[in-house]
């Protein structure tokens, strides 16, 4: 076609009809701003795909994330109300003064325990990488955001808060004065954290060891609280990136 509007415009040229010439002229242009507006939408079309392609990937790799997020924070929780029980168990006790048999040293031992923060977010920091607008969607976008920086950031700092400071300077001391560990490879996860008391009527008598404890209940309350909320915020992501998706 091109072809044909520069022969006539020759012919038109040599014909000397300049009026003619220059429509043929800007027909031609025309033609060119056509071609490559198509060639743009074209391209711009292709390049969406793409991208729509990368934000499902992306998004279908988030959702196992928070898939694994959900098991480990409700098995976190379980774990946070064991100890609890058994704070429960050592404080009664204490305040009762009650003969020593060798069933308290599971509790002793898991009056101490509490579980460690491990979530999964590679698929956020993929996102993160590429820039979060590829999340097309303003609201899915905002509640990604919300989830990993605040609530998984804020249930982090908090444990590091509670657990860090608190473990080595108060814990660790009483607990190394007044119990020996039954095995190093004693876990949580098959009920073999015992320790046993090294002098009984000393532990009872220990006022300070007491006070641990309570505070010890407290920071575990504490800790399923938030994890419970970051539970509920995982769901929901959860939630919202499958129906997004559908």
């Amino acid at each position: 076609m091109f072809n044909f509007f520069r022969k006539d415009r020759k012919s038109l040229a040599d014909e000397n009809r300049p009026l003619k010439y220059f429509r043929y002229a800007l027909g031609e242009i025309f033609l060119v701003v056509i071609g490559i507006l198509i060639a743009l939408s074209i391209n711009n079309w292709n390049q969406n795909r793409i991208e729509e392609q990368v934000e499902k990937r992306l998004l279908k790799e988030l959702y196992e994330n928070l898939e694994y997020n959900e098991r480990k924070l409700a098995v976190d929780i379980a774990e946070e109300y064991k100890s609890i029980h058994s704070v429960k168990e050592v404080l009664h006790i204490l305040e009762n003064q009650l003969e020593y048999n060798d069933t308290m040293d599971y509790h002793f031992g898991r009056a101490q325990f509490s579980p460690d923060i491990v979530l999964s977010s590679t698929a956020f920091r993929s996102i993160q990488s590429r820039g979060f607008d590829i999340i097309s969607s303003d609201s899915l976008r905002k509640s990604i955001i919300t989830l990993f920086d605040n609530e998984y950031g804020n249930l982090i700092a908090q444990t590091v808060r509670l657990e860090d400071q608190f473990w080595p300077s108060s814990l660790l001391p009483l607990y190394h004065k007044h119990f020996r560990i039954r095995s190093m490879e004693g876990t949580p996860q098959n009920d073999q954290l015992h320790s046993s008391p090294v002098d009984y009527d000393a532990l009872l008598n220990d006022a300070q060891y007491h006070n641990m404890i309570k505070h010890r209940g407290g920071f575990r309350y504490k800790g399923a609280t938030l994890k419970k909320r970051a539970l509920e915020e995982t769901i929901k992501l959860k939630n919202q990136i499958s129906d997004y998706l559908d």
